[in-house]
């Protein structure tokens, strides 16, 4: 008995600690899903959706205004912090154009850029034509892709440091003539971002989604089937165990109480609870047939005795014949 109680006990502390590990497990990963969901898998998706070329545009800085006022802020080059409110933006606009594998042969430095072995400022790169519109797509004789493109780090324009520090960030590309590679995208060409890397981001989104999604799953299947199989079990086998334990508790001999044959042995005719059980009876059939022949005593008449104590020293008897007849004193 004492070595089935302790394995219970150990199979039981084993199972609780298994069932905590599964519940935190499920709350941990729902709430690092719904943590993620906002700063990684939609920034992810949206990156994607897109469809940013990965071949680097050559953009510079033509426009850069500073507002403040939340009304004013409808948008902001780079903030840190995606849910934070707006209040002081700095909106930089950037003139890009896209080169090709049979085109020019590019090589962007921050203040100057070489062409075929050439170099010329940057200053005198980009000059406006009374035929081209001061923004939006140009066409196909000017030099510019796009005039006057939101410039972001990212796709959503925010971060934390240390990964994205917004002061830094605006201090490279803030000044009007800054040159630099950047992404544009096919989807709205008017949005261009600083930084791509597409294996970057799959992998962000795979972790994201690929380790929270199934622990969850994995704990919600557990704990269902803990609820609904295992802790059901043991609740249908504690009340038998428990009358199993009572019965062999009244089982047991004790003070007053009848000795219970053993279960080995059969109750045989020359057994000591067979001669027993037959005295018991003989006892109990000697009481019966007394109480029968008085019974059938008192159906002829009623006996009466008074007893008189003193100095007489008589008995009378009556007796009332139910026959009818005279009545005698004895």
């Amino acid at each position: 008995m004492e070595d089935d109680t302790i394995t219970q006990t150990w199979q039981q502390k084993l199972l609780f600690y298994i069932t905590a590990f599964f519940v935190l497990l499920g709350i941990f990963s729902l709430f690092s899903f719904l943590f993620l969901v906002p700063f990684v898998i939609d920034p992810a998706f949206t990156t994607i959706f897109m469809e940013f070329d990965e071949e680097p545009a050559y953009c510079v800085t033509v426009k850069t205004d500073r507002r403040l006022g939340a009304s004013n802020c409808s948008w902001t080059s780079c903030r840190e912090g995606c849910t934070k409110d707006i209040y002081d933006c700095t909106q930089i606009f950037v003139n890009y154009k896209i080169f090709t594998n049979n085109s020019w042969n590019v090589s962007v430095h921050p203040t100057v850029t070489s062409y075929a072995g050439f170099e010329t400022n940057l200053l005198n790169d980009y000059e406006d034509y009374e035929d081209e519109p001061e923004t939006g797509l140009q066409g196909n004789k000017s030099q510019w892709y796009y005039k006057q493109a939101k410039l972001l780090p990212n796709v959503k324009g925010c971060g934390y440091p240390p990964m994205l520090n917004c002061t830094v960030w605006l201090k490279a590309y803030v000044n009007v003539g800054s040159n630099f590679s950047c992404y544009y995208s096919k989807i709205q060409p008017g949005l261009v971002i600083s930084h791509l890397d597409m294996w970057q981001v799959y992998m962000n989104l795979i972790y994201a989604m690929c380790i929270p999604i199934p622990s969850f799953i994995v704990s919600v299947i557990y704990l269902a089937f803990a609820y609904f199989k295992i802790y059901t079990d043991d609740e249908e086998a504690a009340p038998l165990k428990k009358n199993a334990e009572a019965i062999d508790v009244e089982g047991e001999s004790g003070p007053g109480q009848t000795p219970v044959p053993p279960a080995s042995g059969g109750l045989t005719p020359g057994s000591e609870a067979f001669r027993e059980d037959l005295a018991s009876f003989g006892h109990h059939f000697k009481v019966a047939m007394v109480d029968d022949i008085s019974r059938d005593s008192l159906v002829d008449g009623i006996i009466t005795s008074v007893s008189i104590g003193g100095s007489i020293g008589k008995t009378m008897t009556t007796s009332i014949s139910t026959t009818g007849g005279p009545v005698a004193d004895i």
